[in-house]
């Protein structure tokens, strides 16, 4: 391999990226949108991959969810530059230094299941498959006018202990042991990330009565991406179909056309409910593999 050098990558570098992931999924790539926070993130580390002369090849993320909690996503390189093993160097120098950390606990990543040279490198470096779920979408119909859906009681919600009340009796939480999915992260379940990502941006919707939460969902939005929903969860159908009108007419709102989820298998009763309202896979379902080094292996490394 071309020799390459590690450095943390800074503002100045987004151009290159920029001109990097511009194909990736027909233009759509996440990474431009998340840039300038990922450079800021001081927890976490952000490096890329850089020939002699100075030029982008590669990059990829490090976050750190907890002291003990690690989570490696954003992978790219230069197809252009027809350097290999460029993936590997990157997740390596992040290996070596979870390495020296004795507080790590998990580490972790997740992927389409179409991904194979993403799933092959990190197999061969000591990852297995932690879990499969089935990543859903719904197309919605583009309208003139966005839906009222009246005497529907879905509203924002602000209330941090009725929200966090109802995730923590939830179906939901109970099954998701790995985690929730923020978008195609799966973060462990935290009561400040709720409060900060979903609670105080607005990005939660719950029905109530008699003051008492009886269905929530949190989502989240990234320009020219899909409406992602994070949570839903809802005590009987009915409630559940009122829901999700309301989701509907905020995706409208925020100029969406798509909602997509993330759903584990294992709770029967949101994925027959998604199913019933016309949620499908792209391809197949087990499309969104989660994976996990075992920390012997991470020591090894």
């Amino acid at each position: 391999m071309e020799e390459l050098f590690i450095k943390n990558m800074t503002i100045k570098d987004k151009p290159a990226v920029i001109e990097i992931v511009k194909d990736i999924w027909e233009g759509g790539d996440y990474i431009p949108l998340v840039y300038d926070s990922w450079i800021k993130d001081r927890k976490g580390r952000f490096i890329g991959a850089f020939d002699r002369k100075g030029k982008l090849i590669g990059f990829e993320k490090l976050t750190m969810f907890s002291d003990y909690d690690a989570w490696i996503e954003g992978l790219r390189k230069d197809l252009k530059s027809g350097i290999k093993g460029v993936g590997r160097f990157l997740t390596i120098d992040l290996l070596m230094n979870l390495k020296e950390d004795p507080k790590i606990k998990t580490v972790r990543f997740a992927t389409y299941f179409k991904n194979d040279e993403s799933i092959a490198l990190f197999t061969k470096l000591g990852f297995r498959i932690l879990e499969k779920r089935d990543h859903k979408f719904l197309r919605l119909p583009k309208l003139k006018k966005i839906p009222e859906y009246r005497n529907n009681r879905a509203e924002v919600i602000i209330d941090k202990k009725a929200v966090l009340d109802f995730i923590k009796k939830s179906r939901w939480k109970s099954i998701n042991k790995n985690g929730f999915c923020h978008s195609w992260v799966v973060r462990p379940f935290d009561d400040d990330l709720f409060v900060e990502e979903y609670i105080k941006k607005g990005h939660c919707i719950a029905i109530r009565e008699n003051s008492r939460v009886k269905a929530l969902c949190l989502y989240t939005v990234r320009e020219k991406e899909d409406f992602f929903i994070s949570f839903f969860e809802a005590e009987d159908d009915n409630l559940s179909k009122e829901l999700l009108q309301k989701v509907k007419k905020t995706a409208y709102i925020n100029g969406q056309l798509s909602l997509c989820v993330v759903i584990n298998r294992k709770d029967k009763l949101s994925y027959q409910n998604f199913k019933i309202n016309n949620f499908k896979s792209w391809e197949e379902e087990g499309d969104f593999l989660i994976f996990d080094l075992p920390l012997k292996v991470l020591k090894n490394i």
